[in-house]
Order: structure tokens, then C-alpha cells, then sequence
């Protein structure tokens, strides 16, 4: 029967490739590989000065890693080097630790050096160990077959180095930078300096989670911060210090200090196992609510896949994602009590991301929920201070609040007028945030949105003899507007401020408003989104907004002292009203409101010029 025949090189580079997909990993496994040697050496001899040597070749298109570390022998190469799948550095380990001697090596897998076959065409390792009066050189091709030839000692130092040939379109490697870049990305942290053609270290070789003075709080946040601020060129509005005792881990957490208004906000971690990078700007260990945070985080119980490019979602790691959203929402706590004026900074600047994960996590939520910042007439506030700066009606407190943020014109002052506070939840998630918190507390908390509310506290009703010398003027202001397709009910109040002629209520429904006309001018909206957008807009103009004048102002006082206020001639003036309200509360003019508003004001003012010019004459006259 005739049998599958299988190309062992064209195997070799297949697995290579599905393992390693990010070509720049053989950097990081082979300094593995040397981190791993040189604590193998240093178990028999502590006092070592590990060192690893990283240089560049061009003429030859290749690469060199050295390190004094354990070397091998013929045994080791033969039985680790050159089998695939089985690991000298995880027997030797295993080996010490049977004989309770702790070593720490990063390697699991005897795959590393396969790594290079994404970009090699050659491999050449020349080994020695301690001690041992002969070196080895191993050549391999990527195929079945390799060289191994002995050497005299004085070929090879203690140690190992590896030869990578690299492929003709492959030399990007060749470039010191890029050498650096990765290098910083993958193994900053190895505990021996990782010199770049003899100059360096081009590692920093300690994080400050590693120097002595990481347990003094104020050296650790000053190092920390600047630690955070050069490796992501971004400085941080908050640090987080990571050492938690189970699972084991180091490192640092932060909020930029940049804003970002709406979208992710960071939420990216790299994560590192025993100082080693196994997964850079990973988005999955942080808690979701946590996209405004990034950070390091390195935690030698995590267990690392077969291509070390992720973690295993184990007890470990879950335990560590917790711990992790602990660990934030306690320094969130805190500096909203320690630092007042950088948490309203921080929460200002990611108040998407922050406010946003309260919104949509509930245990978040409920964590920061009584310290966060809301916008009011009296600056901000948490809600907590809210409500024990409101007076108490009923056993309940009255939590005043508008949903479109530019309506703080009106309702401030309507507010400021009577002595209330009123919340501008006018931010994406605000009012989500209000109706939870009033939930949790409907015992002591009761919601009035200002933008829907006709309450008899702001806008005290008229008796009937006032209803009825205002009625005329309320007719009149309703067909005004109609004939300009503004869909109102007009009605008289008295309310405070006096110089506050009028307001307008459903500031929600004007924002709808606002957004299907927005979206009905933009030319590539789909054919059925542009019908559906112009139905929800066409019955948002059947609904009448509340307009209220103030019977409390002079000009509105003087209106309804006109004997007929439906005539042409007042038509102008009405509707300047109207749309001095919608000013006044920031809404959208449309392009047709715009004009006729533009209209009735220069009618209004080319009037007014003209009444000027004839009290002047008449005043002349009078002189005369």
C-alpha cells in the first residue's frame, strides 16, 4: 500500500510559522534560551556576572546571541537541541527542583530555537560548558539532517552562541533599532544586561517593582511614574502599583494623563512571566470595564502557550484578572478621597471609558458609583454631596436633573433662582447613572427631570383672572409658530429668574430632533436608514414642545397689554421669543428656523431703527 511521504524541512518551517505568526519572536527565544543558561550556570556558581551579547553581521546577513551560561555537551545536544518537542532547560529544572533547588528559567518547551526558522536559512550554535575541554558546533538547515562536529575549547568560550542566517528577505533584522525596539518589547526585563555590538545594555534590566526601594511608598510612586511615562510616552494621571501575594505578581498600572473623548481609553496590559514578555498590549487580562488603564504586569504563575505568545486561561489567570479589578477600583477610591481635584481631572478626561463601564457593569458600578462627578449649578459633585446640599420634601430629596447638556442656560438659573441644585446629565451615561443611583435609594431619592417636568415649584401656575388676560397672547404665540411649522404649546407661568422670559421643556425630544436632521443631511446614508430616520423625525414634530413664558418678565407683561397680539405686525416679535428660548437653551436651529429668525430680526431691527429716528425728529421739533 503506497504511504504519505511528508518534506521534514518543509514541516519544520510550516510549524515554525503556525507557532511563531509574529516573525520578531526568534529574538525573544533566544535570549530566553541565554536568560535560561545563565541561571543554570549560576545554581554552581552564584557570585556569575551573567551577560548576553546580541551582533550583527551585515556582510552575512546574520545574526549572533551569546551568552556564559551552562553551555551543552554531545548528551545535551543530541538529546534537547535535536529533538523537537523536548526541552533541556525544563529537565535540568525539573532535575534541581526534585533535589529542592530552585532555578529560574523561563523555558517550558523544546520549540525556542525552531523560532528562528521563520526568518533563517541557517542555524550554526557553537557550545561549550564549564569546565569541559571541548566545544560543539551544530549546523542545521531546517531540514532532518544537521552537522555536529567537535571542537577544541579554545573555539568557544563557556556558553552558547547562535548563528542565525537570515533569510535575503529577511534582513530588516540586520537594523539596530528595530533590534532595540524588540528587545525593549520582549525581554526589558531579563536580570542580565543585553549588550548590541558590544554597547549597552540596551535592556533596563530592573523595573522598579525589582530595586530595593519598591516597599518605600513615596520612592516607589516617583519611580513608577517615571518608570510608566518613558516606556509608553504617555504620563500618567494615576499609578497603580501591582504586588499582589497571590497569584504572585509585580508590576504597574496607570491613567494617562491625555483625554480621550469616547472609544477605548487604553485597557491594555503587557503581560510578562518571569520577566519575560509573553504578550504584549494584551486587551483580555484587564476586567472589561477597565479601558482607560494600561500598564505591566508580570506574574511567574501565569503558564505561558506552547508559542509563548499567550497564557493559559486557568485558575491563575482569572484569580490575577480579579485581583487586578480590585486593585484599580481601590486606587480609584482612593484618590477620589486622598487627591479630590486630579480624580474630577481623571474623571473628567475618560469620563466615556470611566462612567461608561458604571453604566454597563453593575459591579463596577456600584463600587465607584457614590464618587463620581456629576456637572451641576453648584460645580461638581457626587451625588452623595447632592443630596445633602437639597432640602427634604416629604422624607425624600428631590434630585433635579436635564438630559441635554447645552439646556444649562435655562435651568441653572431657573434652579439658582429658587435655591435648588440641578444635575446637567446632559453626558453620554449620566442619566443611566442617576436612574440606578435613584433606584438603589428609592427610599430617600426621587428623580424630576427638568426638561419634562411642569412642577408647580419652578413655574407657579396663574389664577383664573390672569389665565384669562393671558389667553389671547398664548393663541396668538401658538399660530405664529405654526405657520413656521414649530410645533409649541405656549403657556403663561410665573417663575424666577424675572429677566428669564421663556423656556422650553423637552430639551430630549429637540435632541432627537436634532440628530435626524443632522442625519438626513449627510448623502450617503442608506436608502432605508434615510426613510427611517425621516419617519422618527416626522413624528417627533407631531409632538408639541412645552413653551413657557414667564408672566414675571416685562416684555411678556407688555404683550399681554396688546389689544390684538395676533396681528402681522407682532408676528415678529413672538416669534423672536421662541426662538430667543431656543438660543438661550443652545438647541439646533434648523437651516429654515435660521432664516426665518434671520428675517423677523432684521425686521425687528430695521423697526426699531425707524421708531429711533422718529423720536429724534420729533425731538428735534420739540427744540425748535
Amino acid at each position: 500500500m503506497p504511504k504519505m511521504r511528508a518534506s521534514f524541512q518543509g514541516l519544520v518551517r510550516l510549524l515554525a510559522k503556525s507557532l511563531y505568526p509574529e516573525s520578531d519572536v526568534f529574538i525573544r527565544e533566544l535570549l530566553q534560551n541565554a536568560h535560561d543558561s545563565i541561571q543554570l550556570r549560576r545554581v554552581h556558581e552564584p557570585e556569575l556576572a551573567g551577560e548576553i551579547r546580541i551582533d550583527v553581521d551585515e556582510p552575512n546577513r546574520a545574526l549572533s546571541f551569546s551568552d556564559n551560561g551552562a553551555g551543552m555537551d554531545r548528551r545535551d545536544i543530541e538529546e534537547f537541541l535535536s529533538v523537537i518537542g523536548n526541552t533541556g532547560t525544563g529537565s535540568r529544572a525539573r532535575e534541581l527542583a526534585a533535589r529542592d533547588v530552585a532555578v529560574a528559567t523561563i523555558g517550558q518547551f523544546g520549540i525556542g530555537l525552531l523560532s528562528a526558522f521563520v526568518v533563517a536559512e541557517r542555524i550554526e550554535v557553537y557550545t561549550r560548558k564549564p569546565m569541559a575541554t571541548q566545544a560543539w558546533r551544530w549546523v542545521n538547515h531546517g531540514g532532518e539532517d544537521y552537522e555536529l562536529d567537535a571542537l577544541p575549547a579554545s573555539a568557544q568560550p563557556p556558553g552558547t552562541r547562535a548563528i542565525v542566517t537570515l533569510a535575503a528577505d529577511r534582513t530588516a533584522f540586520l537594523d539596530g533599532r528595530l533590534i532595540r525596539q524588540t528587545v525593549r518589547r520582549y525581554a526589558d526585563f531579563l536580570p542580565f544586561p543585553i549588550l548590541l555590538n558590544g554597547f549597552g545594555p540596551i535592556n533596563a534590566v530592573n523595573a522598579p517593582w525589582h530595586e530595593s526601594d519598591w516597599r518605600d511608598p513615596v520612592q516607589r510612586e516617583r519611580a513608577l511614574s517615571a518608570f510608566l511615562s518613558q516606556r509608553y510616552a504617555d504620563p500618567p494621571l494615576l499609578t497603580i502599583p501591582v504586588d499582589l501575594p497571590s497569584p504572585r505578581a509585580l508590576g504597574g498600572l496607570f491613567v494617562p494623563a491625555r483625554y480621550t473623548p469616547g472609544g477605548q481609553a487604553g485597557g491594555t496590559v503587557d503581560v510578562f512571566q518571569a520577566r519575560m514578555c509573553i504578550r504584549p498590549n494584551d486587551s483580555e487580562l484587564l476586567p472589561e470595564w477597565a479601558r482607560f488603564v494600561r500598564g505591566v504586569v508580570d506574574c511567574p504563575d501565569l503558564q505561558p502557550t506552547a508559542a509563548r505568545d499567550n497564557v493559559v486561561r486557568d485558575a491563575a489567570y482569572h484569580a490575577l484578572r480579579e485581583a487586578l479589578g480590585e486593585l484599580i477600583v481601590a486606587a480609584l477610591l482612593d484618590l477620589a478621597i486622598r487627591d479630590r481635584p486630579r480624580f474630577l481631572q481623571l474623571c473628567d478626561w475618560h469620563h466615556d471609558a470611566i462612567k461608561g463601564m458604571a453604566a454597563r457593569h453593575p459591579d463596577f458600578g456600584a463600587a465607584v458609583l457614590d464618587h463620581l462627578p456629576f456637572e451641576t449649578n453648584q460645580g461638581q459633585l457626587t451625588l452623595p454631596d447632592y443630596l445633602g446640599r437639597q432640602a427634604t420634601t416629604n422624607d425624600k430629596r428631590s434630585l433635579y436633573f436635564f438630559t441635554h447638556e447645552a439646556d444649562a442656560n435655562q435651568f441653572y438659573a431657573l434652579c439658582q433662582a429658587r435655591g435648588l441644585l440641578a444635575v446637567n446629565a446632559g453626558r453620554p451615561f449620566d442619566e443611566t447613572l442617576l436612574r440606578r443611583y435613584a433606584s438603589q435609594h428609592p427610599e430617600v431619592v426621587k428623580l424630576k427631570p427638568l426638561d419634562r417636568l411642569d412642577d408647580p415649584t419652578l413655574y407657579e401656575r396663574l389664577d383664573v383672572a390672569e389665565q384669562t388676560a393671558y389667553a389671547p397672547l398664548e393663541r396668538a404665540m401658538d399660530r405664529a409658530l405654526a405657520e413656521q411649522d414649530a410645533r409649541v404649546k405656549t403657556q403663561v407661568r410665573r417663575f424666577q429668574p424675572i429677566n428669564l422670559s421663556a423656556v422650553l421643556l423637552a430639551g430630549q425630544r429637540i435632541s432627537a430632533f436634532d440628530e435626524m436632521e443632522r442625519a438626513l443631511e449627510k448623502p450617503f446614508l442608506l436608502e432605508g436608514l434615510a426613510e427611517l430616520a425621516g419617519d422618527v423625525r416626522d413624528r417627533l414634530r407631531q409632538q408639541p414642545l412645552d413653551f413657557f413664558l414667564n408672566a414675571a418678565h416685562p416684555l411678556v407683561q407688555r404683550l399681554r397689554g396688546l389689544a390684538e397680539p395676533d396681528e402681522p405686525r407682532y408676528r415678529p416679535l413672538l416669534t423672536s421669543l421662541y426662538h430667543g428660548a431656543l438660543l438661550n437653551a443652545q438647541h439646533r436651529l434648523t437651516p429654515t428656523a435660521a432664516r426665518r429668525f434671520h428675517a423677523d430680526l432684521q425686521a425687528l431691527l430695521l423697526e426699531h431703527l425707524e421708531l429711533q429716528v422718529r423720536e429724534s425728529s420729533a425731538s428735534t421739533r420739540n427744540q425748535v
